[in-house]
């Protein structure tokens, strides 16, 4: 004799699913956003070392196209 599901069952089997794949989407958002937070920390570390290094040298016309670039950043970001 074949044993057949009740819909109580299928309906549990199938929101058993449905939580699987939204963890699946839920750790490919966090993935995303664990790169983008990556690539923002190290494109602000390059413009600061860059905000420096013309404040060394003086020239303030690329400190100010800099500061300009990471206000940018910021406000791109929410930051």
């Amino acid at each position: 004799m074949e044993k057949k599901k009740s819909y109580t069952e299928l309906t549990k089997a199938c929101a058993m699913t449905r939580q699987t794949s939204k963890g699946k989407s839920v750790l490919e958002i966090y993935v995303d956003m664990v790169i983008h937070e990556s690539l923002l920390t190290t494109k602000r570390n390059e413009i600061l070392e860059q905000i420096n290094t013309s404040l060394d040298e003086q020239d303030k016309d690329k400190f100010m196209e800099l500061t300009d670039e990471l206000k940018e950043l910021q406000v791109g970001y929410g930051l």
